[in-house]
């Protein structure tokens, strides 16, 4: 049953309030930023014969001479398949959510290739190997909702703790901040690595969008005499606050402190709203170190992807010119 751009929009936002793999990431106002206009990217409604919405699977999608590409976008983490709330049979749940992945599948096979690291909530993803997805494992770390602050105090581990303790001596001030200064942390922090900040431009809309809708907030770590020493863009919905990025100046005594308190009162707000806090990011070893320090629990989610032969060929030959370009 075919439906105009503009029914499916508001078809897809009614049916991802229901959804149980629902986060920021897939809201359309998200997309809309994070792809720079609301025609990069489309929900993929799978529709039931009465044209009600039965499930979905937003991607961003780009133009390949051959087809099209469908994937996740810059500062968005989880993008993957939309599934309705549970029901009160678990079999015949898991029944439904079998015949919902394996038909979103079906209505994909003309895209060349698709790709998304899904929420954690969707934890069965074998629907999609019938169709020659491949899947690969990732971990990102959670502290649950729910918790007193003494509690979730209590499982850092003994250096974060004396991270904090450093901030306290150094006399940090942990508050709120404005966009330029995130984003003056971010650059601060990629200089180091002699690079530029990676897509400031969505950063920056994103950052605005959330901020404008109250989905969002920008922390600072300033040092006693006003001096900025850390920032952090932290988004929410109603089950989860991210970090979604974040960046620290070298300053006096800020190296450790600045950074742990950033974080420590993000963790703050995120239990004063009653949502849990998701740490994002944690595959690369340093920021794995640090934000297991903070205790919470480690949470797999999968990263599925299928190709053409024509795009394998193409991804192949492209990373072999890369090699012989290296030597």
């Amino acid at each position: 049953m075919s439906s105009s751009p503009a029914t499916d929009r508001t078809d897809y936002d009614a049916f991802l309030a229901t959804s149980r793999q629902r986060t920021i990431f897939a809201e359309g106002w998200w997309l809309d930023a994070a792809t720079g206009s609301a025609e990069a990217w489309r929900p993929n409604l799978l529709r039931d014969d009465a044209g009600a919405v039965r499930a979905a699977w937003p991607l961003a999608t780009r133009e390949w001479r051959l087809g099209d590409i469908g994937a996740g976008a810059r500062y968005t983490p989880f993008l993957g398949p939309q599934l309705p709330a549970k029901g009160s049979n678990a079999a015949d749940q898991a029944s439904a959510d079998v015949a919902l992945l394996d038909d979103l599948a079906t209505s994909l096979h003309l895209y060349e290739h698709v790709e998304a690291a899904c929420a954690p909530e969707l934890d069965y993803w074998t629907p999609l190997h019938w169709h020659d997805y491949t899947q690969t494992t990732r971990t990102t770390w959670r502290i649950d909702a729910g918790q007193s602050l003494d509690e979730v105090r209590a499982g850092l581990r003994s250096e974060r703790k004396r991270n904090l303790k450093a901030a306290t001596a150094a006399e940090f001030v942990a508050g709120t901040g404005t966009i330029d200064d995130l984003l003056t942390a971010c650059a601060a922090t990629f200089e180091r690595q002699e690079a530029d900040v990676p897509g400031e431009v969505v950063l920056r809309r994103l950052a605005e969008a959330a901020l404008e809708r109250g989905r969002g907030e920008v922390l600072t770590v300033r040092t006693a005499s006003g001096e900025l020493a850390s920032a952090g863009l932290f988004v929410f919905d109603d089950r989860w606050t991210w970090n979604l990025a974040n960046g620290h100046l070298e300053v006096d005594g800020g190296q450790r402190g600045a950074p742990t308190l950033l974080q420590w009162t993000a963790i703050e707000h995120a239990l004063a709203r009653g949502t849990g806090f998701d740490f994002e990011g944690s595959m690369i070893r340093p920021i794995e170190r640090f934000v297991r320090g903070f205790g919470g629990r480690p949470v797999s989610y999968s990263v599925v992807r299928r190709s053409s032969p024509d795009w394998a060929r193409t991804v192949a030959r492209k990373r072999l010119v890369k090699r012989l370009l290296r030597r």
